[in-house]
């Protein structure tokens, strides 16, 4: 299969608990590891015994970084920074043309600087939805002002939104409930016209693979 974005080799590891926002302890071969997450979501699907897997990376503080986490039959993709890299392939699905990764805009930075099919420039900001329940994913499953600031930013530019869903379950997207004014303002800003579209990735431990795009729902 040619994967969107290939991911590095990576080993087995059983989910234990969450030390804090950024650090896991987890076991492999019977041994206790302490694993980086960069992911800052609420995860509440993580369970003890969770299959997880991690790529080898000592930091003097960690023995690893997670990459996947198994949700009952499907993998998600923990690591969004290999979505992100996706995103030029991505793009070039729609015909547009990527220009730069990490623009800044009014003191934010977003995750790309694209020209779409009528040459206009829009800022591009991708947002991971990992959380998926009756085939709905959301974002995000823990409040964030911060994803909120983006939306605005994105609105008042005529900017463009990608919501990637990390995991093969979903049939649909849309905003998590457990942040209602995230919701309430994506209502506001898809009817004011904001360009945003839910696409779907099929990960597994070789990669990504950019599947297929979503219903999209202002409201859960």
């Amino acid at each position: 299969m040619a994967f969107d974005v290939p991911f590095p080799a990576s080993l087995e590891a059983r989910f234990l608990e969450r030390e804090n926002r950024f650090v896991v302890r987890a076991v492999a071969g019977g041994e206790e590891l302490r694993l980086h997450l960069p992911n800052t979501g609420r995860l509440t699907w993580l369970k003890p015994g969770t299959p997880l897997r991690y790529v080898s990376r000592s930091s003097g503080r960690t023995q690893g970084r997670v990459l996947l986490a198994r949700d009952g039959e499907v993998w998600a993709l923990l690591d969004s920074a290999y979505a992100e890299a996706g995103l030029p392939q991505l793009v070039r699905r729609w015909g547009w043309r990527w220009l730069s990764a990490q623009p800044r805009l009014e003191g934010q930075r977003l995750d790309g600087l694209v020209e779409d099919q009528e040459g206009r420039r829009r800022y591009l900001e991708m947002k991971s939805a990992t959380h998926v329940e009756a085939g709905t994913a959301c974002f995000p499953d823990a409040p964030s002002a911060r994803a909120r600031r983006h939306l605005e930013l994105l609105a008042a530019h005529d900017g463009a939104l990608v919501f990637a869903v990390l995991r093969a379950d979903a049939e649909r997207f849309a905003p998590c409930p457990v942040d209602p004014a995230f919701a309430s303002a994506l209502c506001g800003a898809l009817e004011a016209g904001l360009w945003a579209r839910a696409v779907r990735a099929v990960v597994s431990p070789a990669g990504l693979v950019w599947d297929a795009e979503l219903p999209l729902y202002c409201g859960a």
